[in-house]
């Protein structure tokens, strides 16, 4: 049987439920280091003003629309102040997007697992996103110059699928895109992929066995010498005093506020966090043969780069 989907669809409650128990919460927990219950309640009706705001809320996370929506944002909402469905970006929803750091350090993360991928496309390449939300890390590629590319993009969300298989149309891609319904740690896949590309799960498990059992599934999947694109948070210094965090490239001003918003306000799903060390000693012992990590300016959303034995 399938596992539930550990990234978003936390709470089976409507959003009106939710917005009472979270109120609930604050009041109850009162003040905290970062913010007084009534900024902490002003932040909350700022969050319900605005769509991503609102999911966030309800599910603690993100599935694949809105991790599109986060990775598209550069190169659309912060040039025009629009959101995709032309309504203006709220002052908070483009603070979110154009100044926290994990936003900034997601976007990134994005255009270095982009330059991966790139890399491993050559003809008859068999690349797979892992979970593949809507899949654009595989699909906005340049294909133009190779042939018989086979794209696989697997995930549990049903709504992630669908949306995913109409962007490859739109990229005329379908007819070499195939789409499964699978839990990563149960693929059943063995030796069929050059590359895997894979954010985000890691960072909503906390079991450190069941990361680097994922990790194995991966290298289960790749062909002798193929590749592993994946993503670790590092632990911010106020949970690690060792954090690889460079402080000088973030805004302490957009930190703190994204702290009470993630911690305070929502209580962020994602906050399993592990050291570069803590990811290569895993992958390690998954089997991989050799790692790259390659590092976003402020450290905190790195990509790693795995390669399975020949």
């Amino acid at each position: 049987m399938a596992r539930r989907i550990i990234s978003h669809g936390l709470e089976a409650q409507s959003f009106e439920e939710t917005i009472a128990s979270v109120k609930a919460r604050i009041i109850e927990r009162g003040d905290t280091t970062r913010a007084t219950v009534d900024e902490q309640l002003d932040l909350l009706d700022q969050l319900a003003d605005f769509p991503f705001g609102r999911f966030l809320l309800q599910n603690r996370g993100w599935n694949g629309g809105w991790t599109d929506f986060v990775m598209q944002h550069p190169e659309s909402g912060r040039k025009t102040g629009k959101a995709p469905d032309g309504r203006s970006l709220t002052p908070l929803e483009r603070r979110l997007l154009d100044t926290f750091p994990m936003i900034l350090a997601t976007q990134e993360r994005s255009r270095h697992f982009a330059a991966a991928i790139q890399g491993a496309v050559k003809s008859g390449a068999s690349l797979a996103s892992i979970p593949c939300g809507l899949m654009r890390d595989l699909l906005a590629r340049d294909y133009s110059s190779v042939s018989g590319i086979r794209l696989t993009g697997i995930d549990l969300d049903e709504d992630s699928l669908a949306r995913a298989a109409s962007l490859a149309e739109n990229f005329g891609l379908s007819a070499s895109t195939t789409f499964l319904r699978r839990d990563a740690w149960d693929l059943g896949i063995e030796g069929s992929f050059d590359l895997i590309a894979s954010n985000g799960l890691n960072t909503y498990e906390p079991d450190d066995t069941r990361v680097t059992d994922l990790y194995c599934c991966f290298k289960t999947a790749l062909r002798p010498g193929g590749l592993l694109v994946t993503s670790f948070l590092t632990p911010p210094p106020d949970i690690d005093p060792a954090s690889e965090w460079d402080l000088q490239a973030i805004d302490p001003g957009a930190l703190r506020l994204q702290q009470t918003i993630y911690v305070d306000v929502i209580g962020i799903a994602f906050q399993c966090y592990r050291s570069s060390a803590t990811t290569i000693a895993q992958l390690g012992e998954a089997g991989f043969a050799e790692t790259q990590v390659v590092w976003d300016r402020a450290r905190i959303y790195p990509t790693i780069l795995a390669r399975k034995g020949g």
